[in-house]
């Protein structure tokens, strides 16, 4: 899979330059640099936009995962941390506890991932219909890459449009003790205006068709690749049958992992919330236990004590070292996660295969000692929470298995430590969204 660094002036460019071509809810403001839309019918600009849909599809991921693994437990707000001082980090990590609605729909750092979420998927679909406008002067190559791009890329939004977001908080005790499956199901939001799209739906109308789009013009690593989102979706929705055949047919060792590519003009927001740019939150330090269990852990999380100024007790806290730089490359999809897929599936969801090399096959890549077996789910879970570390799905897995915390995690007396977690499970729909949008609060209308 071709991999591109992202040009600063690119992104600010793409950034604003199709906010008049299709209406969508988001407003936006005037723009300053913007290259006139006509212009871009060119077939020497197709090449600029394919990139600036890569460049989006990074610039987006690195906020939205950010958000999703402080949803989760993967990172935690510890208010001894000398920096940790949003109250919109504070928010999403307690899971909205003890705050309104409004507040919870006015959260800038989610605002500074779902405006740019559609706004790249407003930039996926609309490559798809300029190179449509002008395929006969294309060459075969320019178009198949640009068919390529503006539907695998508007699949990935939508995934993360239905499948991270949610317009109402699942409940109370979702996921506490036992499985809340249900609540993924429940999971979406609008495109262009539209009724919120469950996840489901979204998986079946949208991302699928666009998925099966980019596959005719793919390369055989690509389409490895493709599969493997597939087998995701489809493992997090309860389709297992589906799930097993697209992840036979996934990415394999040896298989580069499909990235989100950073540099300083478009860093990598881990370095600025979770690193030395600087720590607002840090990993669960059940992460740190798993290292002193079994040093071998350290090759794949990945962490290093954090500065003792910047921590307000006396015992050592620690940061991740996923993303150390502004610059650092984040995977998204990976054989690894596709091989635990088959396993999974084999172990706990009447899938043949065997379990138990596939999981040694994935702690080998990283120098790990084999487990004797069985594959239990217990194991699949830790082996999962290790692997896909700050891989922003974490959320899915608790869900799944019933695993989400009852209480604040952080040090014991200090901010919300200790209280009972709030409704939301999902990412709450912005009021960006819900107030230009009658659709959400009235579907039937719509």
């Amino acid at each position: 899979m071709r991999k591109y660094l992202i040009p600063g002036i690119l992104l600010l460019v793409t950034s604003f330059m199709l906010a008049a071509c299709e209406d969508w809810v988001l407003s936006t403001e005037e723009p300053i640099d913007v290259t006139e839309d006509e212009f871009l019918d060119d077939p020497a600009e197709i090449p600029f936009l394919i990139t600036g849909v890569e460049a989006r599809f990074a610039f987006t991921w690195t906020r939205l995962g950010l958000i999703a693994d402080l949803t989760a437990d993967q990172l935690i707000f510890d208010e001894v941390m000398d920096l940790a001082t949003f109250p919109t980090y504070r928010d999403i990590a307690s899971n909205f506890r003890g705050v309104g609605d409004q507040t919870a729909f006015s959260n800038n750092t989610i605002r500074n991932a779902y405006n740019p979420l559609n706004n790249w998927r407003l930039l996926s679909d609309d490559l798809l219909e300029r190179i449509a406008r002008i395929e006969g002067e294309l060459s075969q190559d320019v178009f198949d890459r640009a068919t390529f791009t503006g539907n695998f890329y508007g699949a990935l939004a939508r995934y993360m449009i239905g499948f991270y977001f949610e317009d109402f908080a699942c409940g109370e005790d979702a996921g506490i003790g036992t499985p809340a499956a249900d609540c993924i199901s429940s999971f979406g939001a609008p495109i262009d205006r539209s009724p919120v799209i469950r996840a489901a739906d979204m998986a079946v109308t949208e991302i699928l068709p666009r998925l099966a789009a980019a596959e005719v013009v793919a390369t055989e690593e690509e389409v490895r690749i493709i599969n493997t989102m597939r087998a995701r979706m489809h493992l997090l929705l309860g389709n297992y049958a589906e799930s097993f055949a697209a992840a036979q047919n996934g990415m394999e060792p040896g298989d580069a992992p499909f990235q989100s590519l950073h540099n300083v003009q478009a860093a990598n927001e881990y370095f600025f919330a979770a690193g030395d740019g600087r720590i607002q939150v840090i990993p669960d330090y059940r992460f740190a236990q798993y290292i002193e269990d079994n040093p071998e852990e350290a090759t794949r999380v990945r962490l290093r004590q954090a500065p003792a100024g910047l921590v307000n007790v006396d015992e050592p806290r620690f940061q991740q070292d996923m993303y150390p730089t502004q610059a650092s490359p984040m995977d998204f999809l990976t054989w690894q996660e596709n091989h635990l897929i088959l396993a999974e599936l084999a172990a706990l969801h009447g899938q043949t295969g065997d379990g138990l090399a596939l999981v040694n096959e994935v702690r080998d890549s990283h120098g790990i000692s084999p487990l004797a077996g069985p594959i239990t789910e217990q194991i699949i879970i830790e082996e999962r929470d290790k692997e896909l570390f700050l891989m922003g799905v974490r959320m899915f897995d608790m869900l799944r298995f019933g695993v989400w915390n009852a209480e604040v995690l952080g040090t014991p007396g200090t901010g919300r430590t200790g209280q009972p977690v709030g409704a939301w499970r999902g990412i709450p729909i912005q009021n960006d969204e819900r107030n230009d949008n009658p659709c959400i609060a009235n579907p039937d209308a719509c």
